[in-house]
Order: structure tokens, then C-alpha cells, then sequence
């Protein structure tokens, strides 16, 4: 099969490698219909996270169900559905007392043999282990560039709204509106906050901010905790979302947060982050950091389907397949506006084994 690989630092390109197969019983053999870069893509290919080259890359997917294991009973052949991008098996020590986002036995889907050797989803086909426990059907009203987002950025945005916005009528202040910030924003919505601020420094991503759901916006080189106490009569934002994951965010996140709110960190930082412990103590702020919740995609599949949420717009651009080594270049470099690729046309050759099934 075709996937996208990294073979050596700042590379990625189209080769062929050898079609998954199924290793277990629980294992599930997904076609792939869409998939997307994130930005730990980037920093994968890129060197950032450290794991041996030469692994397929992508962790985001919808697929169509084309071969499953014998103990697979949940999930039917002909299936289109969606998963996460780090599996659990639900049954470990650490599954059961609820943090899925670390199961010791799972990875990260396309991140290589450091993080599972899982297999990647910018590919024809992905091995998905566990398919009955971590699979979601997607109903028929979805899109497949809907559906991709419940399995990494809209899980990760809404936990962070979830962990930090406690009641209606909240000031809700988003730091960065990349994909998950954007996720952030859109899912807030779902609680009744009296304003929701975006801040960025590309007014590209702010409008877009405002499609989603910001009621204001603000740019990364204005005086940020300025702008939210004018907004508030200077009691500040109840809720921060710190999702951009540049130096000086956590700063900017302690300087704009009202008494006795939240901060919540869902931005990756790839460097040691200088923390105000004084002005946290002293403004009695609590602070949430973490993974997103990658088992409630039924959730927000409903949500989508209801017509309360539709993250279709942060897909500022749609490419084949056979254009995702132009969909890098075009990421890492911020051209044209890129926010998020949506990845389609990625027409399978046919397996040689068929349909099979593996008790």
C-alpha cells in the first residue's frame, strides 16, 4: 500500500510498504477514507519527538471496516467509522481507574516505534487494535472531514472547555487558534458564556476564530490582560485555555485570569515554561494540564449531528492524497492559510487477501 513516510529528519514522502495485517483478535483492518496533519506531525517530521525514522506518519482517520478479527463483534464489515488517535485496551490497571489517554499498552497512532509502532494513518490501510472498544460509527449524516475531528483536536479542545468552564455566563479566553484552540472555541459555545475572546497572531485564524464561535478577538501582540479587563471591568477571564504552546502563554494565560479562575494548558511546549507561582497563589487560580478525553467521540458525534457543532470550517484547505507531501510544506510554512489539510482521494490498491477474519 501507498503511505506518507519519514524517513530521515524534515522529510516526508509517498512510498510503498507493506499492508497491515491483523496480529490479534480484537484487531480491525480499516480502507482509509480521510485523514490530516496535526501539528505533532510536524514535530515528528521534524525531529521534535524523538522516535527512529522511517515510520508511516498520521494519527487522525475515518475509515471503511474492510477486515476484523475474530473476537470482533461490535464493529461489522462495511462500517464507516472513526477512532482515536492513541488506542486503549480498557482492561489494564490504568484503563480501569479511567485514564485511557495513558493505557501502558497502547501509542500513538503514526508516531512511530517509541510510541507503540502502531502504524500510521496518512495510508491506505491502518491496523486499529481493540476495534470494538475504541471504533465509533459515524452516522450517515456526518462527513467524513466532521467525523476526522472527534478522534484528536475537537476531544482535545473540549476537555479543556469542560475542565475549565464551570457554569454559564463565563468570560472564556482562548490563547492560540490553531486547531485545537479553534476546537476549544467551538465546543465553549455549548456552555452559555457570556463572551468567548480568541487570541492569535494571524488575523486569518482570528476570523476564522470568529466563524466558530468568538464573540471577540484579540491580536498575540496586544497587551492581552489588558484587553480582557476592559472586557470584564477588570475581574478578568474566568476560564483560560492556554492552546497555543509558546513561551510567553502561560504568562500571558496568569496575567488575564479572573480570581479563582481556571487555567487550562492543552498547548504543547517543547521547552521548559517559567511558571508566576506568586500571582497563581495569590489569585487562588486553579490549573488543569493534560491529554484530551479521546472516549467520548459518540458525544460529540451526536453534538455534530444535532447541528450543535460543525468543526468543518478549520479545514482551510482539501487535497488528495497524492498532494500530501505539498499539504506539509504548505503546513509548516503557514502559506496560503493553511490551518488544517483535509486529505481525501486515497484510492486503495486491492489486498491481496480479501476479507478475513482471525480468531
Amino acid at each position: 500500500m501507498r503511505a506518507a513516510v519519514c524517513p530521515e529528519q524534515g522529510t516526508v514522502a509517498v512510498t510503498d510498504v507493506p499492508d497491515p495485517e491483523l496480529r490479534a483478535p480484537t484487531d480491525v483492518i480499516l480502507r482509509i477514507r480521510a485523514t490530516t496533519i496535526c501539528g505533532s506531525d510536524l514535530h515528528l517530521r521534524n525531529g521534535h519527538i524523538p522516535t527512529p525514522w522511517g515510520f508511516c506518519l498520521g494519527h487522525e482517520y475515518v475509515g471503511e471496516v474492510v477486515e476484523i478479527g475474530g473476537a470482533v463483534s461490535q464493529v461489522r464489515i462495511g462500517d464507516r467509522v472513526v477512532g482515536p488517535a492513541a488506542p486503549w485496551c480498557g482492561s489494564c490497571p490504568t484503563c480501569r481507574r479511567g485514564r485511557i489517554q495513558r493505557c501502558p499498552r497502547g501509542g500513538v497512532f503514526g508516531s512511530g516505534a517509541a510510541w507503540g509502532d502502531l502504524g500510521g494513518a496518512q495510508a491506505e490501510y491502518l491496523r486499529v487494535p481493540w476495534g470494538d472498544r475504541i471504533l465509533s460509527a459515524v452516522p450517515d449524516t456526518i462527513e467524513d472531514g466532521q467525523a476526522l475531528t472527534v478522534g484528536d483536536v475537537l476531544s482535545t479542545g473540549w476537555t479543556a472547555v469542560r475542565r475549565s468552564v464551570h457554569g454559564p455566563g463565563a468570560t472564556v479566553l482562548v490563547l492560540g487558534c490553531g486547531p485545537v484552540g479553534l476546537s476549544a472555541i467551538h465546543t465553549a459555545s455549548l456552555y452559555g458564556p457570556s463572551r468567548i475572546v480568541a487570541v492569535d497572531s494571524v488575523p486569518e485564524r482570528l476570523r476564522l476564530a470568529r466563524a466558530l464561535g468568538a464573540t471577540h478577538t484579540v491580536g498575540a501582540d496586544e497587551d492581552v490582560a489588558a484587553a480582557i479587563a476592559d472586557l470584564t471591568d477588570g475581574l478578568g477571564a474566568d476560564s483560560v485555555i492556554e492552546a497555543a504552546g509558546a513561551d510567553a502563554a502561560f504568562a500571558t494565560a496568569t496575567a488575564a485570569v479572573s480570581i479563582g479562575g481556571t487555567i487550562a494548558v492543552v498547548g504543547i511546549h517543547g521547552a521548559p515554561v517559567e511558571v508566576p507561582m506568586a500571582d497563581l497563589l495569590t489569585k487562588n487560580v486553579s490549573i488543569w494540564a493534560g491529554l484530551g478525553d479521546l472516549g467520548r467521540m459518540d458525544e460529540l458525534l451526536a453534538l455534530i449531528a444535532a447541528g450543535r457543532l460543525d468543526p468543518a470550517p478549520m479545514f482551510t484547505h482539501h487535497l488528495p492524497f497524492d498532494r500530501i507531501e505539498d499539504a506539509y510544506r504548505m503546513m509548516d510554512a503557514g502559506a496560503n492559510g493553511m490551518v488544517k489539510p483535509l486529505i481525501t482521494s486515497i484510492t486503495p490498491g486491492r489486498r491481496g487477501a480479501g476479507i478475513r477474519l482471525r480468531s
